[in-house]
């Protein structure tokens, strides 16, 4: 798998080799990324069987409407991820961690949006698929959770490399 690659496109079986592998990129970012993207399909099953019992509830319209791009953003955001860190690997710059930053602050963006989009949904959810709104929720929070360190890890590197020039 190479760091310009589509994780999208990646079989979970090479995904997870690729995450397990020597090399720096794709990693937790990436992964975390990838979580999110599962969070948003979990919710998105929620909403289409929940659709199904009740075609007119607006509130799961909406949802589904907005969960049908989520996936989406989340995955192109884990090979942004990938792809930054991978950059920043090579250079070792300020500008490099900053752009690793930044993919950051994305993810973390589309994070709060899903939970949103997870919470205002939840009441109109059928009885039938709390499995996938717990599933929703927790992979939701163990991206926030991935999220937030890598951030941390990125904001303390570019603050030690600002400190060498």
């Amino acid at each position: 798998m190479s760091n310009s690659s589509n994780i999208a496109q990646t079989r979970v079986e090479d995904l997870i080799e690729a995450i397990s592998g020597r090399r720096a990129s794709p990693g937790a970012g990436a992964a975390g990324a990838v979580t999110l993207a599962l969070a948003a399909a979990c919710t998105a099953k929620a909403v289409a069987i929940s659709l199904g019992h009740q075609p007119e509830d607006a509130v799961l319209r909406r949802s589904q409407v907005t969960l049908e791009a989520m996936a989406r953003f989340a995955l192109a955001g884990a090979d942004r991820d990938a792809d930054t860190f991978a950059a920043f690997i090579k250079e070792h710059t300020s500008q490099a961690i900053t752009q690793v930053i930044r993919s950051g602050d994305r993810l973390g963006r589309l994070i709060d949006v899903l939970s949103d989009v997870i919470e205002k949904a939840a009441p109109h959810i059928e009885s039938n698929m709390t499995g996938d709104l717990v599933a929703a929720r927790a992979l939701t929070e163990a991206a926030r959770t991935i999220q937030a360190a890598n951030s941390s890890e990125a904001r303390d590197e570019k603050a030690k490399l600002n400190s060498e020039y």
